[in-house]
């Protein structure tokens, strides 16, 4: 959530959150908020591709509330998988994240985020706008040590039909040490920084503050590699080169499944060529980075 300009704000706020962070803070943060979600959840679907290198599956690419264009991918899947309309996802902003779409569908499941105010706003917007939905908004900081507890063992539901990780840290830890064996789909966030060829990771550090430096999260090589021996095979890379999907390989035959190295993407368009040639030096120095070969 960006920090407003203006000072007079900024000291309300913190007064707010301070004193009355259970009554009024969350009151005034969906007053804050509830316009723009309401516009940027209802926006009209956009379908501009990102990259040239394109899969079959990358022509259902839509975006409407998610980050790029998930959504598209999300509902062609879901035409596909049959589901009992439950998901968990961790990480996200209130207003835009992989499952919101899948709300508005009537979806019920599970959202985490370590961001306290993130969580407030999407609360109160989501108890104003979508009343009856089933919904459960935590506040928690997600490790590999509690991945299983909060979103396998305390879910009501046997079955997630989608898993969605985006905490741009630890990711292939916590994907190391998550029970998949009741997930249909996952989507997860890999690291275009770290390149198309190699298996890396950053070291596994609780207290990882996330910098936009190249040095976070893992490569998609990585990612399929420690996928494939939980039994998930690679069918969709996103255009923008953010997200990778994955189906359970008791769906794996009605997906055609992907090479990490071919369908590789690369994010490019937030970035001039010297801020690219900065950020790859940056990783390539990184003492950060495990290689997993």
């Amino acid at each position: 959530m960006k920090k407003s300009k203006k000072i007079s704000t900024r000291l309300l706020k913190n007064f707010l959150k301070r004193y009355f962070v259970n009554s009024l803070y969350p009151y005034y943060l969906f007053l804050k908020t509830f316009k723009n979600f309401k516009k940027k959840t209802n926006a009209p679907k956009q379908y501009i591709k990102f990259s040239d290198n394109l899969d079959k599956i990358n022509q259902n690419e839509f975006k409407q509330t998610s980050q790029n264009n998930e959504d598209g991918i999300i509902e062609h899947i879901f035409n596909i998988v049959p589901n009992n309309m439950h998901f968990v996802e961790i990480g996200f902003g209130y207003y835009e994240f992989n499952s919101m779409y899948l709300i508005k569908k009537g979806w019920n499941g599970k959202l985490i985020d370590i961001d306290n105010d993130e969580v407030i706003a999407l609360k109160k917007n989501l108890l104003h706008y979508y009343p009856n939905s089933r919904v459960t908004v935590i506040n928690t900081k997600i490790s590999k040590d509690n991945i299983n507890e909060l979103t396998i063992e305390k879910s009501q539901n046997n079955w997630i039909d989608f898993f969605s990780l985006d905490i741009d840290s630890n990711d292939y830890w916590v994907l190391k040490s998550l029970d998949l064996s009741k997930v249909s789909v996952l989507c997860c966030e890999y690291n275009h920084w770290l390149g198309r060829e190699r298996k890396l990771t950053i070291q596994y550090n609780e207290d990882f503050k996330f910098k936009d430096n190249g040095v976070w999260g893992a490569s998609l090589l990585a990612l399929t590699e420690l996928l494939k021996s939980k039994e998930f095979s690679l069918i969709a890379v996103e255009s923008s080169g953010t997200n990778a999907f994955y189906i359970n390989n008791k769906y794996k035959d009605k997906f055609k499944i992907l090479s990490p190295l071919k369908s590789f993407k690369t994010v490019g368009r937030f970035y001039n060529e010297k801020e690219k040639k900065s950020i790859f030096e940056n990783v390539k120095q990184s003492k950060l980075i495990v290689d997993l070969n």
